[in-house]
């Protein structure tokens, strides 16, 4: 799953920009596959405008119940389509988090593992079906929690008994989330690039024509100044740099006495040809960006779906849990009135609102240390140095300096440990900056469209120039081997 959002093999060491040729598309059926993505997308788009049954969609154009914290993050990878509550409200999101949990159960359940990597294709056939099954599951769970959290919000329609809406609502989420999931595989059978990647990207983009309107709007009104908006552009710009500095970056191991051997022998990118093993810079990719935002924000989205939400703040919704459950009640009542008790209980309670208000020092301090965990964690999931190890000494290969064997690993790890360190350092603060630089210009516009979804597009556009190049190369290779008589 890493390939929906991460490229785990690095791009050619070749630094010269490439344009495809004319003939790629023609000769190769490459205008097909491009056709084919865009119908796909354009058909996902259209889902996205088809609006969930016994909703009053007036009482929600009013609201903004759908469009904040965690939800705000998972509305703009739908492209609108949860704010707008269509029946595509689910998006990729639960393929996208089965996929993750079954790359984590590999490392628990190596059946699992030996299943993708032992078994030929059959093996990875019956691999996918059960991401699926855990995609139709997790599709479920989350159907039921939205639509309770729209019944509590008073968002459903009064005609409706509670049975009705409860079913309505969480079959046709459900259906939406799976027909987008068949989406998603089509472009990636028939089209070009990644179907879960590609999907993300149109919701991303679909929402900046909103943004750009929304910003105009507000320096036509005043209330963001021209000096910000030319800051921010700027700002973005050095963003995009290093984000693809960042996503293309490796380190070269040189690597000697390699024979002939294929990538999937080292499980990462390993190029024989090349005589070096590349350990990407950040190999998780948006990955721990995601899983640091979804812990941030879960607790008052717990608090929301548990009917405590409404709240302004986490500390006064737990402050309603405690308070208001019946065999709490009885434990945190006299503690919240106890002189000596009372400001210690405040003083925490506005410290936890400060972690969890998305423009402060710390917050942006946690997410960040979240974000450098989670991409350890997530790095110590794709690689596995003592693997990599085995398999140099199995191809009869070892680093330069290194004996074979233990001490290979070692050097592997603690090469890994300081790369990744220095990635994700690099992306939290990439990702934190603009929270502080939108502060600073007086942008609040354009609040969606963080670094985590500027690092999605470059990394999904990077992905898609790559698949072209590789489809110019083979075009090439074919064509001289046309003229000079040999197969190729």
């Amino acid at each position: 799953m890493s390939s929906l959002l991460t490229n785990s093999k690095p791009r050619s060491t070749s630094n010269s920009f490439q344009l495809p040729s004319w003939e790629v598309f023609t000769q190769k059926g490459l205008l097909n596959r491009v056709f084919m993505t865009l119908a796909l997308l354009a058909f996902y788009r259209l889902g996205v405008q088809v609006p969930l049954s016994g909703i009053n969609h007036e009482l929600l154009q009013k609201s903004s119940v759908l469009s904040s914290n965690l939800l705000g993050l998972v509305d703009l990878f739908a492209g609108g389509a949860l704010s707008a509550l269509s029946v595509f409200a689910l998006g990729i999101g639960p393929y996208i988090t089965a996929s993750i949990m079954m790359q984590l159960l590999n490392e628990i359940f190596p059946s699992l593992k030996a299943m993708q990597q032992e078994q030929g294709e059959s093996g990875r056939k019956e691999y996918q079906q059960w991401v699926r099954r855990l995609s139709v599951l997790l599709a479920l769970i989350q159907s039921f929690a939205l639509t309770r959290f729209l019944y509590l919000s008073g968002l459903a329609n009064t005609t409706d008994s509670m049975v009705l809406f409860y079913s309505k609502s969480i079959i046709s989420l459900m259906a939406g989330s799976a027909f987008v999931m068949w989406i998603g595989e089509l472009i990636s059978e028939f089209g070009i690039g990644n179907g879960g990647s590609l999907l993300i990207f149109a919701g991303i983009a679909a929402r900046l024509p909103q943004m750009l309107t929304q910003t105009y709007k507000a320096v036509q009104a005043g209330t963001s100044p021209v000096w910000g908006i030319w800051t921010l552009i700027g700002f973005f710009a050095l963003v995009i740099i290093a984000i693809i500095y960042i996503q293309d970056g490796f380190r070269k191991l040189p690597i000697t006495g390699s024979r002939s051997a294929s990538p999937s022998m080292f499980g990462y990118g390993f190029d024989a040809s090349a005589h070096y093993l590349p350990i990407k810079v950040n190999p998780a990719g948006v990955l721990p960006i995601i899983f640091a935002s979804a812990a941030m924000f879960l607790p008052m989205q717990l608090l929301t779906f548990m009917g405590k939400g409404g709240s302004s703040s986490v500390s006064q919704g737990i402050s309603n849990l405690l308070l208001n459950t019946p065999f709490l009640k009885q434990i945190f009542t006299p503690l919240s009135t106890n002189p000596a008790i009372a400001p210690v209980l405040a003083k925490a309670g506005y410290f936890f609102d400060r972690i969890f208000s998305y423009s402060t020092l710390e917050h942006s301090i946690v997410y960040l240390i979240l974000i450098v965990l989670f991409a350890f964690f997530y790095a110590s999931i794709l690689l596995n140095p003592r693997e990599i190890a085995e398999n140099l000494q199995k191809a009869g290969s070892a680093i330069q300096g290194i004996k074979p064997g233990k001490p290979t690993g070692e050097y592997i790890e603690k090469v890994l440990n300081r790369i990744v360190f220095i990635g994700s350092l690099a992306i939290g603060i990439i990702t934190i900056l603009p929270i502080h630089v939108e502060k600073f210009c007086q942008i609040t516009t354009l609040g969606g469209l963080g670094s985590t979804s500027l690092i999605i597009m470059v990394g999904v556009a990077l992905d898609l120039y790559n698949q072209v190049i590789a489809y110019s190369q083979a075009h090439q290779y074919s064509v001289r081997s046309i003229l000079s008589g040999k197969k190729a």
